[in-house]
């Protein structure tokens, strides 16, 4: 009987574990992210000794880090892919900083009147993911569900609608979070970047893909470790339907189907060392950067894509409006409740309503569940294991 309830016991607790992660836990695994990359040029002529300093405070700096820093010289950038990148006039160390995809790039000032670059170097270099504003920012996201980054315009009457808009949907998550699969701690918050602190916060907006401050707000949603969930909602992308379905994929269970590229968004420049590692996995219950939970999440959101077989389905929300057309309750796994609080309409958002399709159903999931296979594989070893010790009692009888 011992063996029997052991089999039983193993089961039920292949389910679970599979079921054991939502977005933001995936958020926090590195499924194998593309690092930054930071090119400081220095002029031909310059110094081996001065080079070596440079790349030795560049490693320093981007230890343990998302951020691989190179040395070159002027003459050795022309000659390869990076040549694109390398400052028109240079007469002195120069610094750029190239987003993940390779598409866009950062100056990187390095050198400052009056101080050897062998000091104003660390300063430069750190200025990539430490500033004051985005240092609190990343705190708040590390432990709470997620940020709702509002970067405020030049309106002062939008940016305070849209900060009570975005406190309207942080309520109604809040609300809900009881209902979740997987509990998370601490509820969503809202922080704010004002215009002011726009420009000492440079590297991290530009990160976020917010290159200036514009008309009205813009609005980034983070979660996990620094990670930034679908786009940068702006004019009329921000409305309410739209931030409510981004905040809420967040809590999602990992095998909801929702498109890969939702769960492991975009970094920010961070570094993520043995101190902050040992400190979330305690909080996450699992250890981020271990091997084994890299290849469990691979595996369990492999079976969400697009492919061959019966438990595969369609991904939901490759962008926003896909996103938007799929949502509906059910989907993001959250019990009906009453209509959140809403906007007033003005002729603009009518209008846009209009051209607007409605919201579909969404087609049910072809196929067993991951639970259902587990119950088919289950039931066989289950009368196996009956049959083995019915014989073993015989035996010894």
């Amino acid at each position: 009987m011992k063996k029997l309830a052991t089999l039983l016991s193993f089961v039920v607790a292949m389910d679970a574990f599979a079921c054991r992660f939502n977005v933001r836990d995936v958020g926090f695994v590195d499924l194998g992210s593309e690092k930054y990359r930071l090119l400081i040029f220095v002029p031909d002529g310059t110094p081996a000794a001065e080079m070596d300093s440079l790349k030795s405070i560049a490693y320093a700096t981007y230890l343990e880090s998302n951020v691989k820093a190179e040395v070159l010289s002027a003459n050795a950038a022309a000659k390869n892919e990076l040549a694109s990148f390398l400052p028109a006039d240079l007469k002195q160390a120069q610094a750029v900083l190239i987003s993940a995809d390779g598409k866009r790039s950062l100056p990187v000032s390095l050198a400052v009147e009056g101080k050897p670059l062998s000091v104003s170097a660390w300063d430069g270099l750190e200025s990539v993911f430490d500033s004051p504003r985005r240092n609190a920012v990343v705190s708040k996201v590390y432990e709470h569900y997620g940020v709702i980054l509002i970067v405020e315009g030049k309106n002062a009457d939008e940016n305070l609608r849209i900060r009570k808009m975005a406190d309207m949907v942080v309520a109604s998550i809040t609300s809900k979070m009881n209902m979740l699969e997987k509990e998370i701690r601490e509820p969503p918050v809202v922080e704010v970047i004002s215009a002011k602190e726009f420009a000492s916060e440079k590297a991290f907006m530009w990160s976020l893909g917010i290159t200036e401050v514009a008309e009205t707000p813009q609005v980034a949603v983070l979660y996990g470790r620094g990670r930034i969930i679908g786009p940068v909602l702006r004019d009329a992308r921000l409305d309410e339907q739209a931030l409510t379905a981004i905040v809420k994929t967040i809590g999602l269970n990992c095998e909801c189907g929702l498109d890969r590229k939702w769960m492991q968004g975009t970094m920010i420049p961070q570094k993520w060392d043995e101190e902050v590692q040992k400190r979330f996995a305690d909080q996450l219950g699992f250890d981020p950067e271990s091997p084994a939970i890299r290849i469990e999440m691979s595996q369990i959101l492999s079976k969400g894509g697009k492919g061959d077989g019966a438990n595969r389905q369609t991904p939901i929300g490759g962008t926003l409006d896909d996103l938007l057309m799929g949502y509906r309750e059910g989907t993001l796994n959250l019990a009906k409740s009453e209509p959140a609080l809403t906007q007033p309409e003005t002729p603009k958002t009518t209008a846009l309503k209009a051209n607007t399709p409605s919201p579909t159903e969404t087609e049910p999931r072809a196929g067993f569940s991951f639970f259902g296979w587990m119950m088919m594989a289950g039931v066989p070893i289950l009368v196996a294991g009956g049959v083995i010790i019915l014989l073993g009692r015989k035996r010894d009888s």
